[in-house]
């Protein structure tokens, strides 16, 4: 479970920051091949594990950062319960709505923001789906 947690956060990561890892990889001398073939894999319902990795790898190099992916910071991460659902944080009330990713494949979250429209997944072009703590 541990490789699927670390994938899931990576993809989540890349939905987060689809615009920015773009750019990076633009200046690289594959472009941004690696990212389109990530995003082909994850919309095909396939397992996305090699295409992140190998994004991650790409990134580190084009960068000269050991960081790659999580050089964009924890913009995807959540906390999950056992059954994938959200955990409460402090300060947070149950019934508090949370959005998250509408395929489930990722950690991406969004808390409300007022009026503003919800994000939506950058890898399938959906509007993230609602939960609530």
């Amino acid at each position: 479970m541990p490789e699927q947690d670390s994938t899931a956060q990576k993809v989540a990561i890349v939905c987060a920051n689809m615009i920015d890892i773009r750019r990076c990889l633009s200046s690289g001398p594959t472009g941004d091949a690696v990212l389109d073939d990530l995003v082909a894999t994850a919309r095909s319902g396939g397992d996305v594990t090699a295409a992140v990795n190998t994004l991650h790898e790409v990134l580190q190099a084009v960068t000269s950062d050991v960081k790659g992916l999580h050089a964009y910071g924890d913009n995807g991460r959540t906390d999950r319960g056992p059954h994938g659902g959200p955990v409460s944080a402090p300060g947070l009330r149950p019934g508090e709505p949370v959005f998250l990713c509408p395929a489930n494949r990722c950690t991406r979250h969004w808390w409300p923001q007022g009026p503003v429209p919800v994000p939506r997944c950058a890898i399938s072009g959906q509007v993230l789906r609602q939960d609530w703590l």
